[in-house]
């Protein structure tokens, strides 16, 4: 409980610095009455705040959770903006290469058209030389008879013979020269158009690669776009967040006003109930079903017994005493002795229950031994389930085993 007490502490330090509404503006003593309204004003302006904070940690938990889900979302996207720059990447370079293949295809087509044109160059000559050999043929005597007549005028028949393949010759030369030319031109043409066909095919490959990129191009156009809107999505989140954060901030210090405040009515009251004769007597022990005690007055600055045992939470807490009740605090459970109940017995003598899950009772109401004031719960500064139960004399904590029996 040395937590508490620190709690305590800052509380009371908070004190010198807060205006206290509940005292009178000259300084009189707090009025019981007007203390318990006040502390019930007090109390119902606790449970709204508190229900405002829940409300905020609940649009805070939502803020963040959409705010990691529009990261995952832009995440993933963003991976296939890379993705999909990669393959436009690719097609760049395949593109690249099918416009080189292009431009070599254009070479050898533009080469081989000069080899035809050389060729048909060679073949026009060759048709001239025959055409002229033909002319000077029929112009000597015409065709075939001048062939006959070459070998007619021979002075021996050798010499016939010798003439008449001379003629054989050149007529064949003839035949296979313009035979071979037109060879030529045939194959020329043929490799000609096959490139033609080869640099269609190449053509036709690179415009569907370009028409692929184009395809990529308005992917990564559209995915750029949802990134961003994925990107003002996470940052308008998290401004949300941030304001929710500054709200619960502006929250919690008007709580630890209202429990200066609040710290210091009770401690008013305390100090009122000191001139109430305490009737004596044994008090009982707060729960009958739990026994164990797993730390002691004293040990390391505990101001009261930590009371536990099996299936401890939920069980009922009982009044030690007959008293009226003082606090009954449902203030911020998840704060030092988290939801509390002190009773005071008069004479001094008051017994608070901390760490309670449910409270059964009200400020202001008279409680008799042995009545169920709350139930055993782990709120507040707790390690688990067990009632944090203290003893005090003129508001200083003393064994509670000098005062509890059975």
């Amino acid at each position: 409980m040395s937590k508490c007490r620190r709690l305590l502490a800052a509380l009371l330090a908070l004190m010198l610095v807060l205006p206290l509404s509940v005292h009178a503006d000259e300084g009189e003593e707090l009025d019981n009455s007007a203390a318990q309204d006040r502390l019930a004003e007090l109390n119902d302006s606790y449970k709204e705040l508190e229900d405002q904070k829940k409300k905020v940690d609940s649009q805070i938990n939502s803020a963040r959770t959409e705010r990691k889900k529009q990261e995952i979302i832009s995440a993933e996207i963003d991976g296939q903006i890379n993705t999909t720059t990669k393959q436009i990447e690719l097609l760049n370079e395949r593109i690249g290469l099918l416009t080189q293949q292009i431009g070599q295809l254009n070479g050898s087509i533009a080469q081989k058209q000069i080899e035809m044109e050389a060729k048909e160059e060679e073949i026009s000559e060759a048709m001239e030389l025959f055409k002229k050999r033909m002319r000077a043929i029929y112009m000597s005597g015409g065709g075939n008879n001048t062939a006959i007549g070459m070998m007619l005028g021979a002075e021996s028949y050798s010499q016939m013979v010798i003439r008449a393949e001379v003629v054989g010759r050149v007529a064949k030369h003839d035949r296979e020269l313009l035979s071979k030319l037109d060879q030529d031109l045939k194959e020329l043409n043929e490799l000609k158009n096959g490139i033609e066909q080869d640099k269609q095919e190449i053509e036709q490959n690179k415009s569907a690669v370009e028409g692929d990129k184009t395809e990529m191009a308005v992917k990564k156009e559209e995915l750029d776009s949802q990134y961003q809107m994925a990107r003002d999505k996470v940052e308008d989140i998290a401004a949300q967040e941030q304001e929710y954060l500054a709200n619960k901030a502006e929250i919690q210090k008007k709580l630890n006003m209202l429990e200066a405040e609040m710290k210091a009515i009770y401690d008013e009251i305390n100090k009122e109930s000191v001139n109430v004769p305490y009737t004596g007597g044994t008090m009982r022990w707060p729960s009958p079903s739990l026994s164990q005690i797993t730390t002691h007055f004293g040990e390391g600055g505990h101001t009261g017994i930590d009371i536990t045992g099996g299936g401890a939470y939920g069980t009922p807490v009982l009044a030690s005493g007959d008293g009226v009740v003082k606090v009954a605090s449902v203030q911020n459970p998840d704060s030092g002795y988290g939801k509390y109940i002190i009773i005071d017995h008069g004479g001094g003598i008051q017994t608070l229950y901390a760490h309670c899950s449910l409270l059964s009772v009200s400020v202001g109401q008279t409680v008799s031994a042995g009545q169920q004031i709350a139930q055993v719960g782990s709120t507040g500064w707790s390690t688990g389930p067990h009632i944090h139960f203290e003893v005090r004399k003129n508001s200083q904590a003393v064994n509670p085993l000098a005062y509890v029996g059975g």
